[in-house]
């Protein structure tokens, strides 16, 4: 989920030098395994594609599918760069399927996908992913449809990563109530709170409907927590280091040059803490029952540059 860079400058400047909390409460929950369906307004190594590439490189997770909403990208946009980035890593099998978005009206520090025209189609980007279109086609239907009939073919299976705007996922929850007791757990970043949140401020109604549905278990990992962790220059050479895969050949050459020519640069990796935190809960050092109130920068770290650089990230 991207912001603006006045924004990222004023969170660091805020945060300064905090450190990882000691002494805090543990996340109640084991590590994270299982079937799993992404809904994300995915982009082009943004962060929904850091969670996305953690999530498909995780033991014992079992990814059924990746649905695009609209947010930080139209859901035509979304389809293109999931489709091309799974094709890189080899993970074609892996469905991806085009969501449905919600038009706000325009704000100043952020539009998102509404500063730009939405593409006709996923063929249609104002300029192709980074090595061209994927060979493979989105799956057919809706995101919402989709989600539903994954949670009714593995009942209390499946978790939803909910990392966009809610659209797709309160679609499921209106037209498939039955689903709502069926569903394992329900990963969101951003939390439930009526605030400015871009996710929730993009389609602000579903979020309360997603919100407000009983589901069985939720992690909440709210933004205050995710922006603490930032990527910076060191960080980006520790990911980088190493054989050559494509997700680390795909970070050379997209934040290689805005590194090289900024010392200052800074890469958010909000989406991806989610799926940390629920890949290994042990990197939360502070939390109020399901919901992450702090991240150990240190362990996460570690766990992101073992997993984002990973050899099974190859095709």
């Amino acid at each position: 989920m991207r912001r603006k860079v006045l924004v990222l400058l004023v969170v660091l400047s805020a945060m300064g030098g905090v450190a990882s909390c000691t002494g805090g409460r543990r996340l109640d929950a084991p590590p994270g395994t299982g079937k799993i369906v992404i809904d994300a307004d995915m982009g082009e190594l943004n962060d929904d594609a850091q969670a996305m590439f953690l999530l498909a490189a995780a033991e014992g997770v079992e990814v059924l599918g990746v649905t695009t909403v609209g947010g930080n990208t139209w859901p035509e946009e979304g389809a293109a760069y999931a489709l091309r980035q799974l094709e890189l890593i080899g993970r074609t099998d892996i469905p991806v399927v085009t969501g449905a978005t919600n038009v706000p009206a325009p704000r100043e520090d952020y539009g998102g996908a509404l500063d730009r025209p939405r593409p006709a189609s996923h063929h249609a980007l104002a300029a192709p992913p980074h090595g061209g279109y994927a060979a493979v086609e989105p799956a057919a239907g809706s995101a919402s449809d989709f989600i539903a009939e994954q949670v009714r073919r593995h009942p209390g299976e499946v978790t939803v990563f909910a990392l966009g705007p809610a659209t797709n996922l309160a679609r499921a929850v209106r037209d498939h109530p039955e689903m709502i007791p069926l569903v394992k757990e329900v990963v969101y970043l951003g939390d439930g709170a009526e605030s400015a949140e871009f996710n929730r401020w993009f389609d602000p109604e579903s979020s309360r409907i997603v919100f407000a549905a009983p589901f069985k278990r939720e992690l909440v990992v709210p933004l205050e927590a995710a922006e603490r962790l930032i990527m910076d220059g060191e960080t980006y050479e520790r990911v980088v280091a190493g054989p050559q895969t494509p997700v680390r050949k795909l970070f050379e050459e997209l934040q290689g040059p805005l590194f090289a020519n900024d010392p200052e640069h800074r890469v958010p990796v909000w989406d991806a803490v989610a799926a940390a935190a629920f890949l290994r809960p042990e990197i939360v050092s502070d939390a109020d029952g399901h919901t992450v109130l702090d991240v150990d920068q240190d362990r996460f770290w570690d766990l992101y540059v073992a997993r984002i650089g990973s050899n099974t990230l190859c095709c």
